[in-house]
């Protein structure tokens, strides 16, 4: 199985008026830190390598994973951004804490529960070998109310074709927040650079025809705002 890397830099200012104390890889969620959750959701995937991309209060994650909360089943590394550098600037900071080939990334806010990683892994693997080289691959999930998030449109072979800005729209496919991608690619990013991984890097390999989609299952849990840490808790509390 791929190790996995959570992009976990963000400051969260969103949630910042509540939790000014901690990173919002930490926040409580139904009881637990996030990242508990994101850990145990990647444990129970197969996952047994992680690495954390840490930004802002980096040193407060640091010490929760060496106390006794932190889970002992997994190999658990972690990096610290000397700067902001966004998803992308912030994954090629952690470029030498990335062991595998390819390797797992995730949005450090959100869980995408119904995804299976096997199933993934194995996408990737047999995409790989149809397409002129290895692309990155975009987990999706289709949603209502999809313009909040903006959408993604690819063809019959998986391939992104568009990203659509937000607007008014009943459904659509939107970003899972978890991606497969090549080590190769992270060559392709400008060390010390601000980069997104969403608005820059991703829109760039689709136009590269680089860029494919795993569709997942609903739902996509969003804990970025306090409506979203609802939300989760509540479908969290039905599990």
């Amino acid at each position: 199985m791929m190790q996995a890397v959570i992009l976990a830099g963000g400051r969260g200012t969103r949630l910042s008026a509540v939790w000014a104390d901690r990173p919002k890889a930490l926040v409580p969620v139904a009881g637990r830190p996030f990242l508990e959750w994101q850990l145990d959701w990647l444990a129970r995937g197969g996952v047994r390598r992680v690495h954390i991309a840490g930004g802002h209060m980096a040193d407060r994650i640091e010490a929760w994973l060496d106390s006794p909360e932190a889970p002992r089943a997994l190999s658990l590394t972690i990096s610290r951004e000397p700067a902001p550098l966004g998803t992308g600037g912030g994954l090629k900071y952690a470029e030498p804490g990335i062991a595998s080939d390819p390797f797992l990334a995730l949005n450090g806010d959100s869980l995408l529960p119904g995804l299976d990683f096997q199933s993934l892994g194995k996408a990737w693997r047999s995409i790989s070998n149809d397409w002129k080289q290895p692309p990155a691959m975009l987990a999706v999930t289709r949603i209502e109310e999809a313009g909040r998030y903006g959408t993604v449109e690819f063809d019959e072979g998986k391939r992104v074709t568009a990203f659509r800005e937000k607007a008014k729209r009943e459904s659509g496919w939107v970003n899972g927040g978890v991606y497969v991608i090549p080590r190769r690619l992270l060559a392709q990013l400008e060390p010390g650079r601000n980069l997104s991984l969403e608005t820059d890097v991703f829109p760039s390999l689709a136009a590269q025809g680089l860029l494919a989609v795993f569709p997942a299952p609903p739902p996509l849990l969003d804990m970025g705002t306090p409506e979203g840490i609802a939300a989760m808790e509540q479908y969290l509390a039905r599990l």
